[in-house]
């Protein structure tokens, strides 16, 4: 079945930006990073994109999109989306496809909190915050210490006054 190609103007530089990285295999919070936008925004996109062209899913729709030529120029090949390795991947990664208004590809980089940091730099920052905690135990120590030495002096202070009586006597004798 091959789109309308009425239906595919229909579709927003968002929604077809979507549809192509989807064409590329990308899960949601992939195309979230490459574009900069949230996994929920990505996939607010490809719903109505899916709407639009009244496809059975977002696979379809970007099936659609591609063979109504509009799928990305041919670059290199891209493998399927790296699995869980246990281990993050790099922060700096290169930047993926955009879509301006115009419908052309730019290089851009993705926008977020992207920072990276050395293998030095973190080892310090940890570092730093065992250092800190353990600072903060002793403090906790040296208060309950101090706290306990007040209580104890004002506990004699207040009984300094008072005669006191051998053990085992009562007051009224």
């Amino acid at each position: 079945m091959a789109a309308d190609p009425a239906l595919i103007a229909t579709l927003s530089p968002q929604q077809v930006a979507c549809l192509r990285l989807v064409g590329e295999l990308r899960t949601s919070k992939q195309i979230a990073e490459i574009l900069g936008i949230s996994s929920h925004t990505v996939d607010t996109h490809l719903s109505n994109a899916v709407r639009k062209l009244a496809a059975a899913n977002r696979m379809e729709a970007a099936r659609l999109l591609g063979d109504a030529g509009g799928a990305s120029p041919p670059g290199p090949p891209q493998g399927p989306p790296q699995g869980l390795t246990g281990q993050s991947p790099p922060v700096a990664t290169s930047p993926g496809p955009v879509i301006d208004h115009a419908g052309q590809h730019d290089d851009v980089a993705p926008v977020g909190r992207q920072v990276a940091l050395s293998r030095w730099l973190r080892l310090a920052i940890i570092a730093g915050g065992a250092v800190a905690l353990v600072y903060a135990v002793v403090l906790v120590v040296v208060g309950a210490e101090v706290i306990m030495r007040m209580t104890g002096e004002y506990g004699h202070s207040r009984s300094a006054g008072v005669a006191s009586s051998p053990p085992g006597a009562s007051r009224g004798m």
